[in-house]
């Protein structure tokens, strides 16, 4: 019988990588805290978003809209630092927007909220999966309430309600809108279930049998300081019927439990300035500050129109030139390996004649361009180049009765000959 390869059950699944995606990077210099600052909301977005970006001093917001094609990145996100000291939070829709600027009035990093807490609940597994987006508060017939709406549920993925897995939502992100001061809260919690009508005492036996070697009587550990008001059965606002059954003990389908958050952090309070057509550039839908008649709206829309022919305009000159230029080097590259990959340049004694007869308006002399000729310097001479040593051949044998014989005077520079008389 052949043995049959074992089938991995686990681990050949790939993760679902499908939804939307975000960059989160700074514009400029943000400082330490908001550097942390943009960490945290990456934690926040967690895992549809790209957690180790490094943004470089010259990289623009073109360079991530190129990428963003390759990634699949939905939404980039755009912190800077405003000359005043205010953090700005920029959202954009790639590749044609629009774009949302927000200003950061106040916010709390993920590790000021923690260290806050008496009790924090973080998991490993906690950021495996997208939050659960919340939002309160948003008037929807408003149309940059709509826009904003919009904007921030495509930023997370849809939730099929009849198709969900409870053991999936592990987070919420939770938007509320304060109509008072115009202002939107951002709060990040986890999710937890516990069972109702089970105080601390139950709850211990059923993680472990304890030592009862002290009572007399179960319900003296039951009853003997175990339980406090703090324990109690929650309140029938948060308390549900699980239609399925989530982690932990007691947490059982059909049985009621209550929903517990724990604030994760970070926490952020902003509020929206303008609304523009496009990525970063484009006409003006809304401002919270300034408004403009139907008049003023009109001018500055045939003056963006006209910027934008200008800038095409100029685009395909530039690369006009471009084309130019390159065609330009291809023939010089072809006449230079023609002729050997070095060119000489040819000089002709009808170049002197010809300037000599523009400039004085008569035919030069024979004696002067003989002359000229006498003094001209050789194409090959290069100061540079030392001038090559003449190699003298030996002397032959000679059949007269003297020999010349070679010798190096220290007295006379050069070589000196003397004539021997050979014995």
């Amino acid at each position: 019988m052949v043995k049959q390869k074992r089938k991995k059950k686990r681990t050949h699944l790939v993760e679902d990588e499908e939804g939307p995606h975000t960059f989160v990077v700074n514009k400029g210099k943000l400082g330490k805290s908001g550097l942390s600052l943009m960490l945290d909301i990456r934690k926040c977005l967690e895992p549809l978003t790209a957690r180790n970006l490094k943004a470089r001093k010259y990289n623009k917001i073109k360079d991530y809209i190129h990428v963003s094609s390759q990634f699949g990145v939905s939404h980039l996100l755009l912190l800077s630092k405003s000359m005043l000291g205010y953090i700005n939070l920029r959202v954009c829709k790639v590749p044609r927007g629009p774009t949302l600027s927000f200003r950061i009035s106040s916010y709390m990093l993920l590790k000021d909220v923690v260290s806050s807490l008496k009790r924090s609940k973080t998991h490993q597994h906690t950021h495996e999966s997208a939050p659960l987006l919340i939002m309160n508060g948003f008037d929807e017939s408003l149309p940059h309430h709509k826009l904003l709406t919009t904007t921030f549920q495509n930023m997370l993925p849809a939730v099929n309600v009849k198709t969900v897995k409870l053991n999936s939502i592990k987070r919420c992100l939770l938007l509320n809108y304060s109509a008072d001061t115009d202002t939107i809260e951002l709060r990040h919690y986890s999710i937890s279930a516990t069972p109702v009508g089970v105080n601390k005492a139950v709850k211990k036996l059923l993680k472990k049998v304890p030592d009862l070697s002290r009572y007399s009587d179960i319900s003296e550990f039951l009853t003997n300081g175990y339980f406090s008001e703090s324990d109690g059965d929650d309140g029938p606002d948060n308390q549900v019927e699980l239609p399925q059954t989530l982690p932990g003990r007691g947490n059982l389908k059909s049985n009621r439990s209550a929903v517990r958050l724990t604030e994760l952090g970070p926490r952020l309070t902003f509020n929206l300035v303008k609304i523009q057509d496009g990525v970063g550039e484009g006409e003006v839908l809304y401002h919270s500050h300034l408004k403009k008649t139907a008049e003023e709206k009109k001018k500055l829309r045939v003056k963006i129109e006209k910027q934008k022919a200008l800038k095409e305009k100029r685009k395909k000159e530039q690369q006009k030139n471009v084309d130019r230029k390159k065609q330009e080097r291809a023939k010089e590259s072809s006449k230079k390996r023609r002729r050997g990959g070095v060119e000489k340049e040819e000089y002709s004694d009808d170049d002197d004649v010809q300037y000599y007869k523009d400039e004085i308006g008569e035919m030069p002399d024979a004696e002067l361009l003989l002359k000229t000729k006498r003094t001209k310097r050789s194409e090959n001479f290069s100061k540079d180049n030392p001038k090559k040593k003449v190699k003298f051949a030996e002397p032959a044998p000679s059949t007269s009765k003297t020999n010349i014989e070679h010798s190096k005077s220290s007295n006379v520079k050069g070589i000196a000959f003397r004539r021997k008389k050979s014995a």
